[in-house]
This record gives C-alpha cells, sequence and structure tokens, in this order.
C-alpha cells in the first residue's frame, strides 16, 4: 500500500508540476514564438489563407508529350496574355479558339487531335486523328478536372504529414484554383515550398568546372557588353572559390536572377560549342552564407531510359551516417529500378546529379551499379529539411506546377464572441457538476472534483507539452473524457455504497471496489474499449477525426490514472483521518433494489426503435439533410467595410437575409487580414448557378449592410485594383469534405466497431455481447441522423458538418462506455448466482441503473447549460450531443442487454 501511495503521490506532483509549468508559461511562450504552445485550430483561432493556381498550361504541355509545334505554343502564349488581363478567363476554351485561329491565320491543315499534339500515343485510347474539337476538349476538360483531384489529394497528404490538424482544403469551382487554410503555422515559407514542390525527380550526368570554363570565357565578352555591372560574368561566378569540380559557379543571391537569364538567353545558348549543345545549367537547393553553387548537367537524348518522377518513388526515409549526419535513402518501384539499373551501369566511376523541381540535391559519385533500385541523397541535410524532403518524395510528383497566388491572415471561424461565451458556458457548467456532486456523495463528491480538476490540468498540459492543435472536434474529446473521468468516480462511490449496505466495513469496502472484482473491471473495460476506438480513430482517420481522436486518447489515459489511484489515495486518506466517510442515500439508489422485468419489455422497444431506424432511413431518402458549408461549398466574398467590425454580428444580420423557407441560413464569417476586412462564406442558394442568382446575393449583403457602405450598388460590387470599400473577389468554393475523407472516415468508424467487437467478445467470452453493442452504436447513430434529417426543415440548426461529425463520434464513444458498464454488471452476476439467463441480465441493468441515471443527468446538465449559454454556434453540436447521449443511455439499458438475450436464448 505505501508503494502504490509513493507512486500515486510521485507521479501526481510530477505531473501537476509539469503541466502548470507549460499552462502557465504557453501564453508568455506564444508571445516568444516559442514552439511549446497550445496551438488553436482554424475553428478557434483562425490561421493563414492561401490560394494556389495550377498551371493549366503545362498540364496541357504535358498531355500534348511536350508538343514544339509552333502554333501549340503560341497558342498557350495567347491564353496566358488573356489570363493574366482576366483571371476569370476559361482557360481551355479561350486556348481552343486561339489555336483554331492561328490555324486559320496561317492556313494550315492541322488539328488538336494531330498525332504530334494531343492525338499522341499516350492519348490514343481515347483521341484520333478523326477527334472534332468538341471531343477533344471534353477529353481534355476530364483530364485537367483528375489532375485537379490529384493534386487536392496530394496537397492534403503533404499537409497531414507537415502535421497540421483540420487543414482547410477547398476546390475554386469553376477554375484552376485551390483556397488551402491553415492553423498554426509560424514558418510560412516551409509551407510553401512544401506546397509548390511538384517532386519531378530527375538523374543526370554532370559537366566538371574545366570542361565549361572555355565557354565561360567566349560569353564573358558578351556578357560584359550587354550588361551594365562593374563585375564581369566570371568574377560573379566566383570559380577560384570553387572546391568541388562538380560546380561550375558559386554565385551570391543577388546575381542569381541575372546568370539565370543571361544563361539562359538566345544570345549566351548559340555560343554553346558541339560538346555542351544538350547542357542545363541548374542551381543547387541550399542557399549557403547567400551564395548558390551552379551546376551544369547533360541532357542526352536517351534522358527517357533514366527519367525518375515522384510517383516511381515506393518510400523515402532517413537514416543518420557515423557523423550524425543525415542521409535520405530512397526505394523505387520495378519501373523505377529498371531506369535506375540501366543509368548507374552507364555512369560507374562517374557523378551524378540528383535533381528534384531542378534543383540539385547531391553529386555522388557511382561506385558500382546499383540493381535493387535504391539510392541514397546527402546534401548536409538539417533534420527540418530532410523531414520535408522525405514528406514531398513519399506524397509522390504532382500532376504539374502549383503556384501560391495569395497569402492572408484570417480569423477563427467561430469568432472570439463565440468562443468567450462558450467558454463561459463551460465554466457554469463544471459548476454546476461541482455542486451535483458535492450535493449527491457528499466528501467524496468533493474529492471527484478536486479529481476533474486535476484531469482538466493534465489533460492541457500534455497538450501544450506535445505542441499539439486543439480544434473543435478536440475539445469534444475532452468533455467525452471528462465526463468518462466522472462516470469512474461515480461507479467506484456506487460500489461502495452497495458494500456499506451490505454490512461490510468501511475500510473494506473502499479496498474492495477498487479491485477487479469491484468497481475496476467496468471501469478498465468501458475505457480500454472506448480508447482501442480511439486509437484506431487516430491511426486510419483524417482532419476532424484525427483531431478528436488525439483528446480522446489523452483524455481516457488520464482519466484512469486520476480516477483509480488519485481517487484511491483521496478515500484512504480521509479514513485514515477522521475514522469514517459518509456517502448520502437518495432516491436513486432505491432503483438497486427494482425487480422490474426489463427484458420483458424488449418487443415493444424493438418496435419503437424499429420506427425509429425506419423514419430515419425513409428521411434520409426523402428529405436529406440539412449539410452545411463543409459538405456542399458556397460562394465566397471578401469584403472591405468602412470600420472595424464585429464578424458574429454580421452573420447576425445577414442570416435574416439570407432566408430559404422561411428559416434563416447562417453564414461563415471571419476577419480576413485587417479587421475591417471580412471573408463571407454562404450557403444560400448554392444549387442556383446562374449570374441572375449571384446579382441577387450581392444586393441582399449590400442592403443588409448598407450602414457600413456610404457608396451605391454598382460600386460595392465592381472588383477593381486598389479598392477601398466594398467587394474585392467574389468566388465559388467546393466542400471540405470531399469524397476521399468521407471514405476514409468511414473506413475508420467500420475498423472501430470491428476492434470493439473483438475486444468484447474476447473479455466477455460470448460473441453475443460484441454483436448486442455493434447494433447499439449503429441503433444510435441511425437515430441521431434520423432526427437530423426529419427536422431539419424546421429547425435549420440541425445541420450536417464538421462539428456534427465530432458530436458523433463522441456519442459513439459515450454509448459503448455506458454499455460496457451494463454488461460488467451482468458479467459479475452470472459468476455469483445460478439464475436463468433473464433474470441475471434484468438484475444487471437495474444494478447498475443508479450509476446509469447518474452520469447522463451530470452529463446532459453539462450539454444542454453549454446550448443555452454558449451561443448559436454551439447550438447544432450541442443538440447533437444531448439527442445522442439520451439515446445512447436508451440503448445501452433496453437494446444492448435485448439483444445479448435474444441471441444467447436461440443457443
Amino acid at each position: 500500500m505505501r508503494v502504490r501511495n509513493f507512486f500515486t503521490i510521485f507521479v501526481t506532483i510530477i505531473l501537476t508540476i509539469i503541466c502548470l509549468y507549460y499552462i502557465t508559461s504557453s501564453s508568455v511562450d506564444s508571445i516568444k514564438n516559442n514552439k511549446k504552445t497550445l496551438n488553436l485550430g482554424l475553428d478557434l483561432k483562425g490561421g493563414i489563407s492561401m490560394i494556389l493556381d495550377i498551371s493549366e498550361k503545362d498540364l496541357l504541355k504535358k498531355f500534348s508529350d511536350n508538343s514544339q509545334n509552333f502554333i501549340f505554343l503560341k497558342a498557350l502564349e495567347n491564353t496566358d496574355k488573356k489570363k493574366k488581363e482576366n483571371p476569370n478567363t476559361d482557360y481551355l476554351s479561350y486556348f481552343i479558339n486561339s489555336f483554331n485561329q492561328e490555324v486559320k491565320n496561317k492556313k494550315l491543315n492541322i488539328s488538336l487531335s494531330s498525332s504530334n499534339l494531343f492525338g499522341n500515343k499516350s492519348n490514343n485510347e481515347s483521341i484520333d486523328s478523326n477527334s472534332s474539337d468538341s471531343e477533344v476538349k471534353k477529353f481534355l476538360k476530364k483530364k485537367i478536372e483528375s489532375s485537379i483531384i490529384s493534386i487536392q489529394n496530394i496537397l492534403r497528404s503533404r499537409i497531414d504529414r507537415f502535421g497540421i490538424i483540420q487543414p482547410n482544403i477547398q476546390r475554386i469551382k469553376n477554375s484552376n484554383r485551390i483556397l488551402i487554410e491553415l492553423s498554426g503555422i509560424q514558418n510560412v515559407d516551409r509551407i510553401k515550398n512544401i506546397l509548390e514542390k511538384k517532386a519531378e525527380l530527375h538523374f543526370f550526368e554532370t559537366f566538371n568546372v574545366q570542361e565549361v570554363i572555355p565557354y565561360f570565357n567566349t560569353i564573358n565578352k558578351f556578357y560584359q557588353k550587354h550588361y551594365k555591372i562593374k563585375k564581369s560574368f566570371i568574377d560573379i561566378l566566383n570559380i577560384p572559390l570553387i572546391k568541388s569540380s562538380n560546380t561550375v559557379g558559386l554565385v551570391h543571391m543577388k546575381y542569381k536572377k541575372i546568370i539565370s537569364d543571361f544563361l539562359n538567353s538566345t544570345e549566351a545558348m548559340n555560343y554553346l560549342p558541339y560538346h555542351l549543345h544538350n547542357t542545363k545549367f541548374l542551381w543547387g537547393y541550399k542557399n549557403s552564407n547567400n551564395f548558390l553553387q551552379l551546376f551544369a548537367i547533360k541532357i542526352s537524348d536517351e534522358k527517357t531510359s533514366h527519367f525518375l518522377n515522384g510517383n516511381m518513388i515506393t518510400d523515402a526515409y532517413k537514416t543518420f551516417g557515423p557523423l550524425n549526419e543525415i542521409y535520405i535513402n530512397i526505394k523505387m518501384n520495378q519501373e523505377g529500378t529498371k531506369k535506375w539499373k540501366i543509368f548507374t551501369e552507364k555512369n560507374i566511376g562517374k557523378n551524378i546529379a540528383i535533381v528534384l523541381d531542378d534543383l540539385v540535391y547531391a553529386v555522388p559519385v557511382v561506385k558500382s551499379v546499383i540493381p535493387n533500385g535504391m539510392s541514397q541523397i546527402y546534401g548536409h541535410f538539417s533534420i527540418q529539411e530532410s523531414n520535408d524532403l522525405i514528406n514531398v518524395l513519399n506524397t509522390g510528383e504532382l500532376p504539374t506546377s502549383v503556384k501560391i497566388i495569395q497569402t492572408n491572415i484570417i480569423g477563427s471561424y467561430l469568432g472570439k464572441e463565440s468562443i468567450r461565451k462558450g467558454i463561459i458556458s463551460f465554466l457554469i457548467a463544471l459548476f454546476f457538476v461541482f455542486i451535483w456532486m458535492f450535493f449527491y456523495y457528499s466528501i467524496p463528491g468533493l474529492y471527484a472534483n478536486i479529481i476533474l480538476f486535476f484531469n482538466i490540468i493534465f489533460v492541457f498540459g500534455i497538450l501544450i507539452s506535445m505542441n499539439a492543435v486543439l480544434t473543435f472536434p478536440g475539445i469534444a474529446g475532452i468533455i467525452l473524457t471528462l465526463a468518462m473521468s466522472m462516470d469512474a468516480n461515480i461507479i467506484i462511490y456506487e460500489k461502495i455504497k452497495e458494500n456499506i449496505k451490505n454490512k461490510i466495513h468501511l475500510s473494506t469496502s473502499i479496498n474492495n471496489s477498487y479491485t477487479l472484482q469491484g468497481a475496476l473491471s467496468s471501469i478498465i473495460d468501458g475505457q480500454i474499449t472506448t480508447l482501442l476506438c480511439g486509437i484506431i480513430l487516430f491511426y486510419f482517420g483524417i482532419g476532424p477525426i484525427r483531431g478528436f481522436a488525439t483528446t480522446l486518447i489523452i483524455g481516457i489515459i488520464i482519466s484512469m490514472f486520476t480516477s483509480i489511484c488519485l481517487g484511491r489515495l483521496f478515500l484512504e486518506w480521509h479514513f485514515r483521518k477522521y475514522k469514517k466517510i459518509y456517502f448520502k442515500t437518495f432516491f436513486l439508489n432505491k432503483i438497486q433494489n427494482m425487480q422490474y422485468d426489463f427484458l420483458s419489455k424488449r418487443k415493444w422497444v424493438y418496435m419503437i426503435s424499429s420506427i425509429f431506424i425506419i423514419v430515419s432511413i425513409l428521411s434520409f431518402f426523402l428529405k436529406g439533410f440539412n449539410l452545411g458549408l463543409d459538405f456542399v461549398g458556397g460562394r465566397s466574398y471578401i469584403i472591405l467595410f468602412d470600420r472595424k467590425v464585429v464578424p458574429e454580428k454580421i452573420s447576425e444580420i445577414l442570416s435574416k437575409t439570407f432566408m430559404e423557407n422561411g428559416k434563416p441560413t447562417f453564414p461563415r464569417v471571419q476577419t480576413f487580414g485587417d479587421k475591417n476586412q471580412l471573408k463571407i462564406v454562404t450557403k444560400y442558394k448554392i444549387r442556383e448557378e446562374n449570374n441572375q442568382v449571384d446579382e441577387v446575393i450581392l444586393k441582399k449583403i449590400f442592403i443588409a449592410l448598407k450602414a457600413f457602405f456610404p457608396i451605391n450598388f454598382d460600386n460595392f460590387k465592381k472588383i477593381k485594383k486598389n479598392k477601398s470599400l466594398g467587394i474585392l473577389s467574389v468566388e465559388k468554393i467546393g466542400p471540405t469534405v470531399v469524397i476521399d475523407m468521407i471514405y476514409k472516415a468511414c473506413i475508420s468508424i467500420a475498423i472501430s466497431l470491428v476492434g470493439i467487437f473483438i475486444y468484447i467478445f474476447i473479455r466477455f467470452k460470448k460473441w453475443q455481447f460484441g454483436l448486442g453493442a455493434i447494433i447499439s452504436l449503429i441503433h444510435d447513430s441511425i437515430i441521431v441522423l434520423g432526427i437530423f434529417s426529419f427536422l431539419h426543415k424546421k429547425f435549420p440548426i440541425l445541420e450536417i458538418d464538421q462539428t456534427f461529425i465530432a458530436a458523433l463520434l463522441t456519442i459513439i464513444g459515450y454509448s459503448i462506455n455506458d454499455t460496457v458498464i451494463v454488461y460488467d454488471k451482468i458479467r459479475k452476476i452470472s459468476k455469483k448466482t445460478s439464475f436463468l439467463m433473464k433474470e441475471i441480465i434484468n438484475k444487471g441493468i437495474y444494478s447498475s441503473l443508479s450509476r446509469t441515471i447518474n452520469t447522463s443527468f451530470i452529463t446532459l446538465l453539462v450539454v444542454l447549460i453549454i446550448f443555452l449559454f454558449g451561443g448559436k454556434v454551439l447550438h447544432s453540436f450541442m443538440l447533437a450531443l444531448f439527442i445522442g447521449i439520451s439515446v445512447g443511455t436508451y440503448s445501452s439499458i433496453f437494446i444492448a442487454p435485448s439483444i445479448v438475450y435474444d441471441c444467447c436464448k436461440k443457443i
């Protein structure tokens, strides 16, 4: 006992000191830009917004197999000019029209489906010489769309690997642009570098400095004549300072553009001697004291034999050398292995350049033939640089280049006022929980409150120490773990009261309650089942699911320690000092003496649940759902006001304007850059695609917010440069939650259910228990979804968005915990008695009823208070929790045990 108490006190003191240190220093650290802070997600704090432009020009070049047809290149040039003049230009349509116009002007007999254009070997399954322009356009449009979707998925994967929780990645509709919003970014240049890398990998032969010096001396004279710079071309290259013969120049950053432009100029290229005819000059990737290395690489006619791209890489990982230097190891697929073997066989004893996106990363010597598709890069990498490079290589090559064309700071989705109300309502809820626990359990209730307080400190302290990002779904995970922590104490206290009632000495009652035969098995089974669910969701989930799982895992581990170890320490200390502990007795305790036949009503229960499920499923198909912006996208407006504005107030005003079927539609409003500039995203009439609707929405915005705009409507809606008031941009954005995310979410939840079934089967020795639990969870999810579907037209707050996903996961976690605790009671009773199965299950249900009602009451009280005082933004989330916890409590009492009984009865 002394060892156990010493361990508990020691761990509690250490954890408290560490967590309080991180919590108290978090605000100071954030000011100093220290890493150890609790980063808040986009929904709670905001972050940066970037718009990426996907090069349709490069895609068309790729689809034409890099055709050099002068009409094709001229049409691309014309389209680029038009795109610069008007960014909303339909690139593909204008390109085709420009191409046909050029053909007509030159009076040539050539079409888009020609073999040296889009009718090439790569596309011959879809395009032939007889294909019309409309068929080619349809084919190209499909290819461009699939490329953009692929780019979106690759970018999402790179961001996930970077460690950003719950990014917002949306396609701007009818365009080649992607909107990315990220939270907690401290190094914007680093994330830009990761997103813009194409991951096109090449291996090239190189020229040494002796081979190119004669050429440099020749063009040096030409350079001095045409460039008004005091330094000569040779002096800028700093050739005497070069340490490696593979480097042909060492150039200061300020001369980089001048040297690049000069070497790529027609005049300089005309002076290339025959042996350097296929030379390309590339820069090294690393900036060393503001100097960059210049390399000369050979581009031969056989380049396809050694061309490798990111999609040929199956794995990239780092290892450390004897002096702790970092190596990046690359493993290739079958095609890459074959090409790598041919290339290394050809270049034994020679230097080769490893080039990623036209930057030279290393110039190693090929010592022998490499037949296994393995290669290694060493380039004086830092840990961060190696991690970023591995990230890019492992996520594959982008189909085309992307460029970040806009970056802005954005405010939180929820808004400061909503967050403030949420915090206040959470504190009010905690206050009422503290009062109830003290009222219901007296002194033990006070200890339960202290334990809950320690839980909060430990969870937030650990999150800060991990540099985690807290999002709204993460808060849902914290709420669930706090409920489970309080539930664990309630289970223990109810067991102690039961022992006291059976005339067992108080000291023995406390000890017995903290054993597996007492309350411990119920707590462990319930929490481990939920923990298992959290681990699977973290491993397979993405976005909000992973954020939820992170806090759930941390919270459950902490709550198990505090409720089992710290709770026991408090009770034993109190008993040793005062020789007694008083537990109040209330009407709920009388429930344990009930002799009610729950199972006799199971046919009514099945009938009622079946009606709810059938109505829910019918409602899914007939009424659908009120899908939020996360699922349907919307129209985005960036508006400059004449003064500082509060996003929540603007959202409230516009909700009364955006009325559909007599119900308000709340837009998402957040600051965008300056505090007098807002980004407003609304799904109002999102399914109507025409210019008239766009005009109507703009008028509604202008009329509703006219007090902020002392200008007329025409000036308000007109988009021009350096505008001081009104609309700055209008875009249609796609959904945040894409099909790939929904698919992964469903897979992770399905795997979680399988994991829960297996665990319950192992623990309870009967598959019927696992089946009952899974059916109960599915039952709860369908009914919650059904209520949101059936009533969404009457109550617009019943909206399906990412916060609803978090609520649904919370409901699943709560429901499985509830069910397993009832199961544990049934198991214990079955070991002690020889009753019939029906009597055992009935006795198990009503012996756990006091705990079930008490826990549900406390949890529902918290949810209700936050719903009432937390502001409108939290209404949908809290209402989903309230419905789900109510249904979950019902299913754990009536559905799951009934299924166990009926399945066991048939065996």
